[in-house]
Parts: structure tokens; sequence; C-alpha cells
């Protein structure tokens, strides 16, 4: 019985982004002229104080939109691992998620999962090889932070930010969140972005305004500082992952504490200070900001207080000229919506393709200007050659089965009645004799397109090539009442495509081909069989060796016949009801079996 959910009424992403650009830039536009106005009344300090404010606003909302990704991913790897759509222990698929993640958000440097037993496997982006994602299993962590959340109850399953660690050479500031299925703990997974990787940022974010910019992480230590970009300072590890405020190479900075607060400094929960250093004033400005854990981030940025001089009459020139910016800027917003919008729909039209597992239908989306755009088609276009890969490798039906996400059990191994089907080139061997390697691999792919095709289209699975022979099933993974009768009807439409394809191959000169094909039904266990980081779905037990002791049993009634295909009894009464003409053998003894077996022939 299913729910109807109803429809939701949703926004157009291009008029959601025309509003929202169009409305900012035309509020900050207008914001900045009515500042300017303000502040070209006001002393110099004051000045600073309203611009100022904007400032460090602006830069909090930069800092918090770089930085919060690594919440989102947390989350949402967090909730696809308690869904089971992706298995921390199956180590490589949940790598492979992992840096799709990390490929879709550039920002991020890097993330760790550690089991229950505390072995370590991170992925991070290595700045030296253009951002290349790389893989490392370091093994049992030491870290003792680590090792304390990992001891401790994992049954809050919230994204929490933790206090910065110091790992192989770099600091990081990263959220954890315990990773759970079924009820079950998993291990941790960890977040992060590396304090050289903010630094970079932030000085970024300051040059824009033409101050530095820095953050300060509680009282005594530093997080980000434009001396960082290239390297951590000496001194720091894993014991001192921060350097302290007092250690830092700036004069400023390290006067941050003991600075008076000018008046009015506390404003909006801005914090103004005036500090000398070596002969100059200097003008600093922060605020503590408390969304990134139990510790307080202070945002701030300082700059010499005769530069506030040029700054004002900058200030006063830009209102002349401020209306027909703000009326170029709304125009150039509503263009820029349009444009950041086309990819986004392309990508939305190309997931639900993927969705349906139409791979080859799935345009592949084009390069953009814009990085993170550029970023998000480069990883779309790579996840897409991945599934096709991975569709050439795993059944059909398991990838759509993988991609729709089911929660059911039905990959998982059971016990069940399916119908198993050998076929094999009679006289491969010395057919292959003659003839070339490499024709005798262009031979043996058309021949198992020829049975991959038929047997897909009466719904079965392909288990394995073997040699010339293959192996199906039928009534797995998908429940098949009919599973006997669809193997029959692929026996008999694999018997003459064959026929049909010799006779075209003798027109062309290649040797004709004939083939043996048995069938036969019984219970088998089938589902993942395997280790825990290479399965393969697949069916094992008595039936399928009795299959395959049909199979040489075709060769004793040759007589001629393009195909000979031989069924079991099993298959018979289990395709009962189905209009098939099969012609008793009678009962038969099989190499390793102490009972016979009933076997009859089945034609078309």
């Amino acid at each position: 019985m299913t729910t109807s959910v109803p429809r939701r009424r949703n926004v157009r992403i291009t008029v959601l982004l025309i509003v929202a650009i169009g409305t900012l830039v035309l509020v900050s536009s207008l914001l900045i002229l009515m500042l300017s106005g303000r502040t070209a009344l006001r002393n110099t300090i004051e000045l600073l104080h309203s611009s100022a404010e904007f400032t460090i606003a602006s830069i909090e909302r930069d800092i918090s939109n770089h930085v919060r990704p690594v919440e989102h991913i947390a989350r949402h790897l967090a909730a696809l691992v308690a869904a089971g759509e992706v298995d921390p222990l199956n180590r490589q698929d949940f790598i492979t998620a992992l840096k799709a993640s990390l490929a879709a958000a550039p920002q991020v440097s890097g993330m760790a999962f550690w089991d229950t037993g505390g072995n370590q496997t991170e992925i991070y982006r290595d700045r030296e090889r253009d951002g290349a994602l790389v893989t490392n299993e370091v093994g049992p962590t030491t870290n003792e932070d680590l090792l304390n959340l990992l001891n401790s109850d994992l049954s809050d399953t919230s994204v929490r930010w933790r206090r910065p660690v110091h790992q192989d050479g770099f600091t990081f500031v990263y959220v954890a969140v315990p990773l759970r299925a079924g009820g079950e703990p998993l291990g941790l997974l960890a977040v992060g972005v590396a304090l050289s990787e903010l630094s970079k940022f932030v000085e970024k974010a300051g040059r824009e305004y033409g101050m530095t910019a820095f953050i300060l992480y509680g009282q005594e230590h530093v997080l980000a500082h434009p001396q960082f970009n290239n390297g951590l300072p000496p001194g720091i590890g894993e014991e001192t992952p921060l350097l302290r405020l007092g250690d830092l190479d700036d004069g400023v900075l390290r006067q941050f504490h003991d600075a008076p607060l000018l008046p009015r400094a506390e404003m909006q929960g801005l914090l103004l200070r005036d500090i000398e250093w070596q002969d100059e004033d200097y003008l600093v400005l922060s605020r503590p900001n408390w969304s990134f854990g139990q510790t307080s981030w202070h945002i701030g940025v300082y700059a010499p207080q005769h530069t506030l001089d040029t700054q004002l009459v900058r200030l006063m020139t830009s209102i002349v000229a401020g209306i027909a910016v703000v009326v170029v800027a709304v125009i150039a917003a509503i263009l820029l919506a349009r444009y950041i919008a086309r990819p986004i729909l392309t990508l939305s039209a190309s997931a639900e393709h993927i969705g349906r597992l139409e791979l080859d239908d799935t345009p592949r989306l084009k390069r953009s200007r814009i990085k993170e755009l550029d970023d998000q088609a480069l990883a779309f276009n790579r996840m897409l050659d991945g599934l096709k890969w991975f569709e050439t490798y795993v059944p059909k039906r398991l990838v759509s089965r993988l991609i729709a996400g089911r929660s059911d059990t039905s990959l998982g191994s059971r016990e069940a009645e399916l119908t198993v089907m050998f076929t094999d080139i009679i006289g491969f061997t010395a057919m292959s004799e003659n003839m070339a390697p490499a024709g005798v691999g262009a031979m043996l792919n058309r021949h198992f397109e020829i049975i991959s095709r038929c047997v897909e289209e009466e719904g079965g699975t392909i288990d394995k090539y073997i040699g010339d022979a293959v192996m199906a099933f039928w009534g797995a993974p998908d429940d098949q009442e009919d599973h006997a009768a669809r193997a029959c009807r692929a026996a008999l439409r694999i018997a003459e495509t064959v026929a049909q394809t010799s006779d075209a191959g003798l027109e062309a000169g290649h040797p004709p081909l004939r083939i043996k094909i048995a069938v036969h039904t019984g219970t088998l266990l089938v589902g993942n069989i395997g280790a825990t980081t290479r399965m393969n779905y697949t069916v094992i037990g008595d039936t399928v060796n009795t299959c395959s002791r049909i199979e040489s049993v075709c060769a004793k009634h040759d007589d001629g016949a393009a195909a000979i295909i031989l069924v079991s009894g099993d298959t018979i009464r289990a395709a009962a009801g189905h209009d098939f003409n099969f012609t008793p053998i009678g009962d038969v003894e099989l190499k390793g079996k102490d009972a016979t077996v009933e076997v009859s022939r089945l034609s078309p």
C-alpha cells in the first residue's frame, strides 16, 4: 500500500536567483550609498565604525559560506549511511562516496573515517597536484581527542564542531559525526578545512576591503592569518595544533587583548580597538562568532588609521555614481542569475536520466567559467563515466536497484528457488587452435553479446563468463514466479539467434558456431558472496553443479543441430502451464551424483 505525497509548490531556480541576487545587489548597493552618506557627516572613527560593521558582516558571511559545506557534507553522508545507501564497511564504495562529496565541495580540504577499532582512512586534496584526491589508509589513530570521541557514546548522531586537530603536518578545523546504521555504531566521520586554506580565503576576503583579516580561536589562539598561507609556523603539532596569540609574528594582533576598547565600540556586538605599532596607529575591528562550536571565533580586520581619509574620499565619490551603478548592477545580476541557473537546470535534467538508468541518453555537462559550476560539471561527468563502467561490470538490474536506493534486503544472501542456465560452444577448443588470439576474442565477444541480450530480454542475470561458457540465472534479485519459463524461452531465443548468426558467418567466411545449453531449477543461496572489499552477486549450491553436469551430457545427444538444449524435470515441472516442446530422454546418471536426474530435450 502506498501513500500519496502532496505535490509541493516549488520555485524555479532562475526566478529564485534573479530575485535573490537582484535583491541582494539592490539592497547592498543602496545600503552602501546610505552608509556612505551617513559616514560623510561623521568623524573618521565613526566612518570606520559604520563601514567596518558592514565589512565585518560581509566577511563573516563569506567565511560562513566557505565553511558551512563542511557541515552539509557530514550531515549528508551520515544520512546516506543511516539509510543503508552507503556502507562504510564496503571500503571501496565508501571511498567512492567520500570522493564524490569532496569533488562537489572544492573548499573542503579532506575527510577522515575511523572505524570502531580506531583504524583511519583519509581522503584529502593534494594541492601540489592541482587538488587531486588522494586516499590514504593510515591505520590506528593515536590522537587522544579522536580516541576519546570513538570511546564515547556514539548514539548522538548530530554534526558538531570539534577542537582543531593537527595531523600529517596540517591543522584542521572540522566537524565530526558518528556513523550508524541499523542502530549499530560503525565509526566516526570527520570533514574539515585546513588552516592554510582557510587563511588563504581570509587573506583574499580582507584584501577585497583593503584591510588585513584574521580569525582568532577563543581568547588565546590564532585560527587564520595571512602568514599561514604557505604553511604553519614552527611549534605547531599534535599537542599544540594552534599558534598562541602571543607567539604570532604580528605586532598589532599580539596586543589585541591588552588594547582598551574605544567608546561606542560594542554597538551591534562590534569591538573596536586602537593599537599603536612601530609609530603607526591601527584600528582593529572584530566580533565574536559562536556559529562554529562552543569556542568563539573572533572574526576581524585591521588597517592603518591614516588610510581612513582616503577611504572617506572614495566613499564620497562613490555616492555620485552610486545610483547609476545600482541600475547597471541589477541588470547584471539578472543576466548572471540566468547564466548560473542554466547549467543547474541542465544538471537536473541529466540527473533524471541517471535516476532512470538511461545512461546512454544522459548528456554530459558543458564546462563553465565559474569554478564551482565547472567543478560540478567535471564531477558529474566523472560520475557518469563511472556509472557506465559500473554498469558494464555489474548486472544492469543490480545497478538499477542500487541507484534506486531500495531499502529491502533482496541483495543480501538468501535461499530461493531459482533456475540456472549453462551454455557452451561445441568444439571451441579445436576451432580456436586455427585462429589468432585477436580473432578468438572477437568471436567470443560477438557470441557473448548474443547470449547476454537473449538472457536480459527474458529478465535473467548474467552470473559469469567461464572461457567460452556462460552462466545465468532467473528469479533474483527480483522475484519471478515464472523463472523456469523465462529460462526456457531464453534458451530457445539463444538457439535461434546462434543459428541465424552462424548462417550469416558462413557467408562471410567465418566458422559456424554450435552451442550446448542446460537448464535446471532448484534451491540456491543467492546474494552478495565474497570478501568485504569485493563482492559478487551470485548463486551457489548443488543446483549449479547439477546444471553444469547436465550441460556435459549434451555431447551424448549431439545430432548436428545448431543448438542442443537439455532441461531437467524440475524445470519442466516449474514451467508447467507454459507451451514448450519437451522430448523426454530419461533418467540420466551425472558425474559425481548418486541419484539420476530426469532430463528432456527442448525444441522450438
